[in-house]
Parts: C-alpha cells; structure tokens; sequence
C-alpha cells in the first residue's frame, strides 16, 4: 500500500491502516494455504509460488478466496485515505465475513478445521473492531 505523501495522516490513522492491511494479508495467507491443502488432495502437488498464484488468480477451487483478495487490493489502492475511506472498507470487510454469501459458506467450513485461520480471523475482527460473530446463524 501507498500512501501519499501530500496527505497527512495521524500515527494513530497510518498504524490503523497498517494493522488493517497486515491483518488482512494473514488471514489470506492462511486461507491460500489451507486452500492449496484441499486442492492438493484432489489433484495433486502444486509446483511452486507462481504456479498457486496463477491457481488463486484462475481456478475455480480458488475462487471463493477472491472477495477477500478484493478488500485486499481495495485498501492497497486507496490514494487518499481518510476516515470514511476506511470506514467503507471495514463495513466491507464486515458484510464479507458476516452475511451470506459463497465466501461465507466455505469459509465457515475451514473455520471449523483450521486453527490458524481462527486465529487470523479473531486479529481481523479486533483490528476491524468487529464483535465475535461466527455461526450459520449469524
């Protein structure tokens, strides 16, 4: 993420970027990894980082990691950032994470199977200031 330097940001405002960003890299990551392991159990070895990032950019097994690599990129490309900006990617990254949608289902799943991504989740919703909130119900 750039961010421009004719715009003066707080240190509260650029650690809360930066938190958010981080936050979010590591729950991807974690997920990618975990996705690659169920697609590895199906049709076999993945061949190296270039070959998992053509795989996470093409493959319908990928496909439901999309959204989030949105917010994602999103947040990267925010020329100026100010409260609403970020306030807008966060209700985003809410309504991801909480709503029903594709994303929601699978993710859901590989809660219930990966510690890691539990983890990662609970930083994303502390950094989001999202209370727990995990359930079909929800």
């Amino acid at each position: 993420m750039t961010l421009r330097t004719d715009v003066e940001l707080t240190p509260a405002a650029t650690a809360e970027v930066q938190a958010l960003a981080s936050a979010l890299r590591a729950l991807h990551g974690r997920l990618l990894a975990e996705t690659q392991v169920g697609f590895e159990k199906v049709y076999g070895r993945v061949e190296g980082a270039g070959a998992l990032l053509q795989l996470a950019i093409h493959d319908p097994f990928f496909a439901w990691l999309r959204p989030l690599a949105q917010k994602m990129t999103e947040l990267d490309e925010l020329e100026v950032v100010t409260g609403a900006a970020l306030a807008e990617i966060k209700a985003g990254i809410a309504r991801l994470l909480d709503e029903p949608s594709d994303f929601r289902t699978t993710y859901l799943e590989v809660l219930q199977t990966a510690p890691g991504v539990v983890l990662a989740h609970a930083a994303l919703r502390k950094t989001v200031r999202l209370p727990p909130r995990i359930g079909a119900a929800a």
